[in-house]
């Protein structure tokens, strides 16, 4: 799979969707192309200078790269993904899933179903005959295969969701301020300990 053929296919599955629909993704490459490219250390120089002149931010021509670099707010500039455009223009929306999150993706219980169901009927190991396996597993998946796993993607969430809220609650009263204290009554001596 690459980022082309994923949008041909996204683009032809936009189509045949309901207005409204809420597309939930995951961060493989091929679904993360963005609009536009912020300059990375691996940019030439002219490159990263053309970068800035396009966008009005000033520079001077003997500035090293490291300097160039330092002038873009990658960390805080937002991310527009062309295909989340893409689904925005059609009337959808898409909802990135967190990284290294994929569990709270119900398609991947459904891959593990269908890989697990072509292992098990897979009896000569020939290309022709796992692919024809494949279509077979996944013509099998149906409506409560997918019931099934979206709950059990949603049950994750919140358990994690009440795990976070439990941790932010114990850690939150434990958070020590480190800020200066002029008062000298504050300040423990070797003889007080």
């Amino acid at each position: 799979m690459n980022a082309t053929v994923f949008k041909e296919w996204f683009v032809d599955a936009l189509k045949l969707l309901e207005e409204g629909s809420i597309i939930v993704m995951d961060n493989a490459s091929y679904h993360s192309t963005l609009l536009e490219k912020v300059p990375r250390t691996n940019w030439k120089k002219a490159d990263i200078q053309q970068w800035l002149a396009d966008h009005n931010v000033p520079f001077r021509m003997d500035e090293m790269k490291a300097e160039l670099l330092s002038k873009i707010e990658v960390k805080n500039a937002p991310r527009v993904y062309e295909l989340g455009s893409l689904a925005n223009e059609m009337g959808h929306e898409v909802i990135r899933l967190p990284p290294y999150h994929a569990h709270y993706n119900p398609i991947e219980l459904i891959w593990a179903k269908i890989k697990g169901e072509v292992a098990k009927q897979n009896k000569t190991f020939k290309i022709n005959d796992v692919e024809k396996l494949v279509h077979e597993a996944i013509e099998n998946v149906n409506v409560e295969d997918w019931r099934k796993c979206v709950r059990h993607a949603e049950a994750l969430q919140e358990d994690h969701y009440r795990m976070q809220c439990q941790y932010d609650q114990i850690v939150e009263p434990m958070v020590i301020s480190l800020a200066d204290s002029s008062d000298e009554s504050d300040i423990i001596s070797d003889s007080d300990c």
